[in-house]
């Protein structure tokens, strides 16, 4: 395993993988031939993504990957993550044997524009047009097949019943900063029965939701994992001249967004001449008014969660409290939280447990995703679902007022969220709450900071930080009736 420190010079900040060269451990490598089907496909690739379709194609001893998973990190539009992760689809059933291909995106706009681009590439070289045996463009059913039938590429959005049925020994997870345990559990127990399955990745930097990738980057930028290729682009930190009070407009004097050597170490598109200063200019100012989104997209500043010391709970104590095999309850308790931009939406239920103890969670549907997801237009069918289901009570915070109706929802005041806030902080003291030990809730626990409001305290909401599954889980807890009246049945 050979592992690049932080760069010293333009390039890839971290770069690892198993064996690395047929010298040193690949058998071999179908990567050249992958760099002649870019280039029919119209692409002209640099020496990084050469490089990842090496790792990608590369083969052991006994002619299974020498990498079980790859994953790459870097900025949108700028260095040509899925571009790579394309080719090698491509390769996997026109050129390797491999039945299917199940790429998935997170949002379905993101696996239609692929798909579509992919459409007009194949169909403008004769020999793969040729080989071409039927498009599917049905919503939801994206997909081509070559050779009548014989091998296909689908195009997917992830959502808990993605992928189910098929069995596949190549998964491409794009956008995958948005992976959910719910998506791996339904796509990657399709791999398990296969012996040379192989799940890649593409991401922008991590969102402090981002739990999965950051596994994937702890291991990755570790070098010792013998089983990931892991590849990360993006600019080494660099402090604005104003510090913290950089205000990162446009015209800052100084500002680390404006630094046009920045642009260029993050993006290899920049260097190799496929991406523009002007287009980087372009997306520097459409993302002006959130520039922490932009030193995430492009520069791969990741957002981490912060330390587990100072914040609203005892972290410490809360990872002690988990019990994610919880007996399920009668009664239970549905609350619903968003940020004020309602950009993410949190589901939290509570119940009584035999032992006298509450249990908090983030509701999610079997082997799916959790219900903390973007946006708020999944939230009134899935807490009509949870009712039907469940028909416990629900309550909303102030954020999420409006979004569900007047006879389904209550809505609780400032006052009473605060006080359970406040409830939730002190039942973890007391030991006398537990937790299903979920990356988001575990991450807005770890991260929530109090505010002052008049005499009492509660969860800073309009922090860097997304608390909403813990105001969630403080709700549904604190509205739990004081004695449990029914055995546990949910």
């Amino acid at each position: 395993m050979t592992a690049l420190p932080p760069a010293t010079e333009m390039g890839p900040l971290w770069k690892t993988a198993p064996g690395w060269s047929a010298d040193t451990g690949w058998a071999r490598t179908d990567g050249d031939l992958a760099v002649r089907v870019a280039s029919d496909l119209g692409f002209d690739l640099d020496v990084d993504q050469q490089w990842s379709l090496d790792a990608i194609l590369a083969e052991d001893d006994d002619g299974l990957p020498a990498c079980g998973e790859f994953c790459v990190v870097g900025g949108r539009q700028v260095v040509g993550k899925s571009v790579t992760l394309v080719v090698a689809a491509v390769m996997d059933v026109l050129f390797l044997g491999h039945p299917v291909h199940i790429w998935t995106a997170h949002q379905f706009r993101t696996a239609r524009k692929t798909f579509e681009d992919l459409v007009k590439r194949l169909k403008r070289h004769p020999d793969y047009a040729e080989r071409i045996s039927n498009i599917s463009e049905s919503h939801g059913d994206e997909a081509i097949e070559f050779d009548d039938g014989e091998s296909a590429i689908e195009f997917h959005a992830r959502s808990g019943r993605s992928g189910r049925g098929f069995t596949t020994g190549r998964i491409t997870m794009d956008e995958a900063m948005y992976v959910q345990p719910g998506d791996l559990g339904a796509l990657v127990p399709t791999l398990v029965t296969i012996d040379d399955a192989q799940v890649r990745y593409g991401a922008s930097g991590g969102m402090l939701q981002s739990a999965h990738l950051r596994s994937l980057r702890e291991r990755g930028r570790s070098g010792t994992d013998t089983s990931l290729a892991y590849i990360e682009h993006g600019a080494p930190f660099r402090a604005c001249q104003d510090g913290e009070t950089c205000a990162h407009q446009l015209d800052t004097a100084g500002c680390a967004l404006n630094d046009r050597e920045l642009w260029r170490w993050c993006a290899p598109g920049l260097r190799a001449g496929r991406v523009t200063e002007r287009s980087m200019l372009g997306q520097r100012q459409k993302l002006a008014s959130t520039p922490r989104e932009f030193s995430r997209e492009f520069y791969t500043w990741w957002e981490d969660p912060p330390s587990e010391d100072g914040g609203a709970f005892d972290f410490n104590r809360w990872k002690d409290l988990a019990d994610p095999a919880a007996e399920r309850g009668r009664g239970p308790v549905f609350a619903v939280a968003t940020p004020r931009d309602r950009s993410w939406c949190a589901i939290a239920v509570a119940w009584r447990r035999p032992d006298g103890a509450r249990q908090v969670m983030l509701t999610f549907e079997e082997d799916g995703p959790l219900d903390y997801r973007p946006g708020t237009a999944w939230v009134p069918e899935r807490i009509a679902e949870l009712r039907r289901r469940w028909n416990g009570r629900v309550l909303v915070d102030t954020n999420a007022r409006g979004l569900l109706p007047e006879d389904v929802a209550e809505e609780p005041g400032e006052a009473d969220q605060a006080e359970a806030h406040n409830a939730l902080a002190n039942a973890i003291e007391a030991r006398s709450v537990r937790h299903g030990n979920q990356p988001a809730l575990n991450t807005a626990i770890r991260g929530g900071q109090w505010k002052n409001r008049g005499a009492t305290r509660a969860l800073d909401r309009d922090g860097d930080i997304d608390v909403s599954p813990a105001a969630a889980a403080a709700m549904a807890m604190h509205a739990l009736p004081a004695v449990a009246s029914t055995p546990n049945i949910w």
